[in-house]
């Protein structure tokens, strides 16, 4: 009897666990934001109990960053991947803009579409981490993005002398803000207005986004 008991209370230390964990947390912060979840809810929404909760995450907060991260850095690391490979190709030349802006899109296109694995909900959620205020997650966030972003943004400025830092950081801002935007509303029939739109695969997504990304990025300043 014991070694049942120590089996089935085993089985919630899994790697299931914690990825059922996180869904339902995922999904509640979602739907009912971060200070409106309760522990006691995540569980219940889990099927587990409070001792699985603290085993795995040991706060609240160390939860909220967890779902942050395994959605998030995948994608900026696939990112700097393909930034490095650019930069590699280009040797001392400097890479061109429309190959740096398909490196920061496409890694998030085909996960930001791909309903299974959840990315609706934190495409979501996103929204709230950014509009609900939460020092430890805002600090995370920023470290995570601004490893990314110094990166690109030295790319960039090769690519583009010319053009100002300040004028850059707005136009990739831009860029990032009209990809959420994007990957958030492409499934709602109800975010176009009422006129017949040609559904498009993830690849034809990627094209379209990076030449209206590249254009803007590539505009001639206004004074």
């Amino acid at each position: 009897m014991n070694s049942v008991k120590i089996k089935i209370e085993g089985g919630l230390h899994t790697a299931e666990t914690k990825e059922r964990i996180l869904d339902a947390a995922e999904r509640l912060f979602a739907e009912r934001g971060f200070e409106a979840t309760s522990t006691r809810d995540i569980t219940g929404a889990a099927g587990v109990n409070l001792g699985s909760v603290n085993y795995h995450f040991k706060t609240k907060q160390q939860l909220i960053n967890t779902i942050f991260l395994r959605r998030v850095e995948p994608v900026n690391q696939r990112r700097l991947a393909l930034l490095a490979e650019i930069e590699r190709k280009a040797g001392h030349k400097p890479p061109t803009v429309e190959a740096l802006v398909e490196a920061l899109i496409r890694p998030a296109v085909p996960v930001g579409l791909d309903q299974r694995q959840g990315w609706e909900t934190f495409l979501r959620l996103a929204g709230r981490f950014f509009c609900e205020p939460n020092r430890e997650t805002n600090e995370l966030i920023r470290a995570n993005m601004d490893k990314v972003m110094s990166r690109f943004m030295k790319a960039f400025l090769r690519a583009l002398p010319g053009l100002p830092r300040d004028e850059l950081l707005w136009r990739l801002q831009f860029t990032l803000s009209g990809l959420h935007h994007l990957l958030l509303t492409l499934g709602n029939k109800y975010s176009m207005p009422s006129c017949p739109v040609k559904e498009l695969s993830g690849e034809e997504v990627v094209r379209r986004m990076v030449s209206f990304a590249v254009a803007g990025i590539k505009a001639q300043r206004s004074h």
